[in-house]
């Protein structure tokens, strides 16, 4: 399995629970979180990168890059911002 597949998987795993948990998610706070989380993932996974502290099998990544970056890199803050929200929706959730 290529690391693309199984970071779609869980990607389409967050989403769908976030849609379950709350009807009325937060998308315009969600989407300014994700921009921004996925700027500075740029940038660190690709001085992570540049210095060897990481690396990824090439015959299981996509071959799309952004920088050094695989594209698959970038899931993690996907579902990282995806799963904060579930937690903080959840949370606060004011009780009727």
């Amino acid at each position: 399995m290529t690391y693309l597949a199984l970071n779609m998987t869980f990607m389409f795993i967050a989403f769908v629970t976030l849609n379950l948990v709350s009807r009325k998610s937060p998308w315009r706070a969600i989407g300014f979180t994700m921009l921004w989380m996925l700027i500075v993932t740029l940038v660190f996974d690709n001085i992570i990168i540049g210095l060897e502290i990481v690396g990824y099998d090439k015959t299981k990544i996509s071959g799309i890059l952004l920088g050094l970056a695989p594209i698959e890199d970038f899931a993690y803050t996907v579902v990282a911002v995806l799963a904060v929200s579930i937690i903080w929706t959840k949370l606060t959730k004011e009780k009727k």
